[in-house]
């Protein structure tokens, strides 16, 4: 119809936007080691606020490539559990996902994201609303797996993720002591006081270092699943 209005019954596509040249400007590409890593097209995401919606989250996501689905998990009360699965259209978008969103923030909360590792490890998905937990054990000799866990940490600090606001350090070095020797637990704050829902953690050793990743990510504090892993600026320096 010659530049005018669209034929009716039918949508004017979405203008694309242009780079400096007149040639459209490329997505974002994940790494190639981060694309390399992953399998599937699902992503586990933490440190959601607890007024994060389905709909929030799946907006949040469509910045990093096509979304299919989005889902927040939910206690039987109906409460959000501070967590959710997001589900891309290919892994590339799914490394993108990993890549450029883990830390942003949504809703207040920089949330992290990583591979969902129950849809990879094939142990099928959870019922709706739903997350298998990892119960904190008894503070005992390291499990066999541990020579392979700890050559993989090289400090003696973890970033534990996905706090409640009420978490104080005071309980959170309680909660590590179950898996080793705490020197040093702090809850990250804002300016006004207020906590960030993530902090820091220091360890006697390496070792206990990675007993704590291994033994009490997705551990339960406070009400929320918390997420462990070795403090990367601490690893760099």
């Amino acid at each position: 119809m010659g530049g005018g209005l669209p034929a009716p019954g039918t949508r004017r596509a979405a203008p694309v936007k242009v780079a400096s040249g007149g040639l459209p400007a490329p997505r974002p590409a994940a790494s190639t080691s981060v694309i390399q890593n992953m399998n599937g097209t699902k992503v586990y995401v933490g440190n959601l606020s607890y007024d994060t919606t389905w709909q929030r989250l799946k907006d949040h996501f469509r910045q990093a490539g096509e979304v299919v689905h989005a889902d927040v998990m939910q206690e039987s009360s109906g409460r959000s559990k501070g967590c959710g699965l997001v589900t891309l259209s290919s892994p590339h978008e799914a490394a993108l996902a990993i890549e450029t969103l883990n830390e942003s923030e949504l809703d207040g909360r920089n949330i992290f994201v990583r591979e969902d590792r129950e849809n990879v490890m094939g142990g099928g998905l959870p019922a709706p609303g739903t997350r298998r937990v990892v119960a904190a054990p008894a503070r005992a000799a390291p499990p066999p797996s541990m020579p392979s866990a700890a050559g993989g940490v090289g400090g003696t600090k973890v970033y534990v993720g996905n706090l409640s606001y009420d978490t104080t350090w005071q309980r959170l070095k309680d909660h590590f002591r179950q898996a080793g020797e705490v020197l040093h637990a702090d809850v990250l704050v804002g300016p006004q006081g207020r906590s960030k829902g993530c902090g820091l953690v220091t360890l006697a050793s390496p070792h206990d270092a990675a007993l704590v990743i291994e033994s009490l990510n997705e551990s339960e504090l406070d009400g929320r699943n918390i997420f462990v892993r070795e403090d990367r600026e601490s690893a760099s320096s």
